[in-house]
């Protein structure tokens, strides 16, 4: 059997997150078993490097699948392209090694969220960002950035989703841009994440930055490790899956 690897990048907007679920429910992933599948001529399986929830994008989710025959990439990629939804295309597919997995091989996640900050946000925006329009203190803000970057106990800043009790994280990174057009941008790196805990922490940080909580607050929402002292997850629509590196 050969392993293939996959970049693929989609708009989630209408899709019920990347993982295929019971019953019609458009995924991300149903749509790539689909075509996958009808170009292969099988029933084909796949191993992903993270969940995205429901309207979250991405544009380096990774898959990887195995396969009996020698595949023509180039024409591989155009059948597929031709075949998916106009929301979710292949960017590039590889040969790997039969050990790499998508999922286990992954060493980090990139996601970055995106936020206009002003009184007017653009047409071609309101996709892909939310609109706040209080002003934000943003070298406070940045302090916050701080406070999340380690090997840390996320328990407060993530959703209950079953699986594995383990809310330890590394996060490598924790980033705020500035962009122009008002444009704020939070980057942020880990080995992975727990259910909505990017949209909880960048949740957290913009109460921060609107001056409706303190420093002190997310210090003791670590200490106690208790959700109640986060907050509410931001929209989904801003949310996007930007690397994954191995």
């Amino acid at each position: 059997m050969k392993n293939y690897m996959a970049v693929v990048e989609y708009d989630g907007t209408g899709y019920s997150g990347f993982q295929i679920q019971p019953g019609d429910i458009p995924t991300i992933a149903g749509e790539l078993k689909r075509v996958l599948s009808r170009v292969l001529c099988q029933d084909i399986n796949f191993s992903y490097s993270g969940r995205t929830d429901a309207g979250v994008h991405a544009l380096y989710q990774v898959i990887n699948f195995k396969f009996g025959q020698e595949i023509d990439l180039y024409k591989f990629k155009w059948s597929v392209n031709s075949l998916l939804p106009e929301n979710i295309g292949i960017r590039k597919i590889n040969k790997v090694n039969n050990e790499f997995d998508a999922r286990k091989s992954a060493k980090r996640r990139e996601y970055s969220y995106y936020i206009v900050n002003g009184n007017f946000q653009s047409v071609f925006l309101k996709k892909y960002s939310i609109l706040i329009a209080k002003e934000l203190d943003l070298e406070l803000m940045e302090k916050a950035c701080k406070l999340f970057v380690g090997k840390k106990d996320f328990k407060a800043f993530s959703k209950a989703c079953g699986g594995s009790n383990n809310t330890v994280r590394i996060v490598y990174k924790f980033d705020l841009i500035k962009s122009s057009d008002n444009l704020i941008i939070f980057n942020i790196a880990a080995d992975s994440f727990l259910y909505n805990m990017v949209r909880i922490i960048v949740a957290t940080v913009l109460d921060l930055g609107m001056k409706n909580r303190n420093i002190e607050s997310i210090k003791q929402a670590f200490k106690k490790k208790d959700r109640k002292l986060s907050e509410r997850p931001v929209e989904a629509k801003g949310l996007f899956l930007t690397k994954v590196l191995y």
